[in-house]
C-alpha cells in the first residue's frame, strides 16, 4: 500500500486504510504499507519521529514504512503541494529497496502520491490498484485555485488520466467518482465502488457517553454535532446559521469538533458573540469517537454548491448511521440518496438553512419520527457500510489483478 496517510496520524483516510491494511492482514495476507512519517492533521511529525529519514514499524503484523515528509500545519494550497512532493520523493526513494510485491494499493490523492505508486510500479514490474476516495487535480477545481484552461491543470489531467488507463484495477469510494472516472477513459469494466464502511462493532448504538460528555461539559443538552475534518469543501456559515436559529432553546448545544482548513472561518464567526448555544473543540481522538457519536443526538453538516461534492460520502455517515444517529445535512448527491434511500436522516439543498433547521426542528420535537430515523440510520449501515464487506471486495480485487497478471506470464 503506498499512501499519505496511516496511523497514528488521524482522519477519515487514514482511519479506512489502516483498518483495510489489518483486515487483509487477518485474511492471511503479507501488507507493506508505504507512508508518511505520522504528521496529520496537526501538520508537525509526532515526536519519536521528527529526525529521522525513515521509521520502519510492525503493527498487527502489517509492516509499515514511514518516510520522511516536510510537514506544514499552513493551509496554503502551495505548501500542502510542497509538504506532498517531498513525501513522494522519499517514498520513490525507500520504496526502490523494498522486496517486490504481488500487487501495489495506491492511494489516489494526493496526486503526488498516486505519481510514486505508479512510479514505483513501473520500476518494479508490478501492476497497482489505485483507490479513489476523492478526485484530484478537479479537488483544485472545486476550490478555485486552478481553471480547466490552466496549462496546470491541463497537464495534471492528462497524467491522471495516464494513471487511470494504466491501473489493473480502480476502486472507487461512491457511485458518483466511478461514474466520473469511466468518463475520463475508455470503456472499461476495471472500476468498480466500494464503500469504505464502518466497523460496526466498534460504533453502534448504546455506548456508554457519560464520561465523554463530562469531559467536555456538555451536561444534560440534546446535542446538535459535526464530528471530523473541517475540509475545503464544508460550508461552516450555513452550518453556524442554523445553529443561531436555535439560539432561543436552552435544551439544545451545537457542536463543532474537529479542525482543518476552515477552522479560521470557524473561529471568525465565533468570536462575533452572537453563538452562545455553539461549541468548538478542535480535535477529539478516534479512540473518543464512538463516545463522541453516542453523546450525539443528531449529527448535523453542509457542503458548498460544486459539481464533484456531489460525490463525496464522508466517515462520518458512516459512522453516525452505525451508531443510530439521524443525520441532517444541506446538500445534493450521493449522501441525500444514501438518506432518501435508508430513511436514516434529512437532506436539504446547499446552502439551505431554513430547510436545515426545519429538519432538525423535526427531529428534536418528533420522538417517534426520530426513533424510526435511527432505527433506519443502523439497519442500513449493518446492510451497506460492513466494514468486512468492504474488506472482502478489495481482496477480491486485488487477488483478481494477481491472478491475472500470474496467467499473462
Amino acid at each position: 500500500m503506498v499512501t499519505n496517510y496511516f496511523e497514528p496520524d488521524q482522519g477519515a483516510a487514514s482511519i479506512i486504510l489502516t483498518r483495510l491494511a489489518r483486515k487483509l492482514r487477518g485474511r492471511g495476507h503479507q501488507i507493506t504499507v508505504l507512508t508518511s512519517l505520522p504528521n496529520y492533521p496537526h501538520g508537525r511529525i509526532l515526536d519519536g519521529y521528527r529526525g529521522k529519514f525513515a521509521v520502519v514499524e510492525e503493527r498487527d503484523g502489517v509492516r509499515v514504512i514511514q518516510t520522511w515528509l516536510w510537514a506544514t500545519p499552513s493551509p496554503k494550497i502551495s505548501r500542502k503541494f510542497i509538504s506532498q512532493i517531498t513525501f513522494m520523493l522519499t517514498a520513490i526513494l525507500r520504496g526502490l529497496f523494498l522486496p517486490r510485491p504481488d500487487v501495489l494499493l495506491v492511494e489516489g490523492q494526493p496526486i503526488f502520491t498516486q505519481m510514486a505508486g505508479v512510479f514505483l510500479s513501473a520500476v518494479m514490474r508490478r501492476p497497482y490498484v489505485l483507490d479513489i476516495h476523492d478526485l484530484w487535480p478537479d479537488h483544485m477545481l472545486s476550490v478555485g485555485a486552478l481553471t480547466e484552461t490552466h496549462p496546470v491543470y491541463r497537464a495534471a489531467r492528462w497524467l491522471v488520466n495516464r494513471n487511470y488507463r494504466g491501473a489493473a484495477r480502480i476502486i472507487a469510494l461512491t457511485p458518483y467518482l466511478e461514474q466520473v472516472i469511466r468518463g475520463y477513459i475508455p470503456p472499461t469494466d476495471k472500476v468498480s465502488t466500494v464503500f469504505s464502511g464502518v466497523d460496526l462493532q466498534r460504533f453502534q448504538p448504546g455506548v456508554d457517553a457519560r464520561a465523554f460528555r463530562e469531559k467536555h461539559g456538555l451536561g444534560d443538552a440534546r446535542v446538535v454535532a459535526y464530528i471530523g475534518t473541517l475540509g475545503t469543501a464544508y460550508d461552516p456559515l450555513t452550518m453556524l446559521e442554523t445553529a443561531k436559529r436555535f439560539a432561543d432553546r436552552e435544551d439544545v448545544l451545537f457542536v463543532i469538533m474537529g479542525t482543518g482548513t476552515q477552522q479560521a472561518v470557524v473561529r471568525e464567526r465565533l468570536a462575533k458573540g452572537d453563538l452562545p448555544n455553539v461549541r468548538w473543540i478542535d480535535w477529539v481522538d478516534y479512540a473518543d469517537i464512538p463516545q463522541a457519536w453516542a453523546a450525539t443526538q443528531i449529527a448535523f453538516w453542509a457542503l458548498h454548491n460544486h459539481p464533484l461534492h456531489r460525490g463525496a460520502i464522508g466517515t462520518k455517515m458512516y459512522e453516525a448511521m452505525a451508531c443510530g444517529v439521524p443525520v441532517t445535512v444541506a446538500l445534493e448527491g450521493v449522501v441525500a440518496d444514501v438518506l432518501r434511500d435508508s430513511g436514516g436522516g434529512l437532506s436539504v439543498p446547499f446552502g439551505d438553512v431554513e430547510g436545515l433547521s426545519a429538519a432538525i426542528r423535526r427531529l428534536l420535537d418528533d420522538p417517534e419520527f426520530y426513533q424510526q430515523c435511527s432505527a433506519a440510520a443502523r439497519a442500513y449501515a449493518e446492510a451497506h457500510f460492513d466494514a468486512e464487506q468492504a474488506a472482502a471486495r478489495y481482496e477480491a480485487a486485488l487477488t483478481g489483478v494477481i491472478k491475472r497478471k500470474a496467467d499473462d506470464e
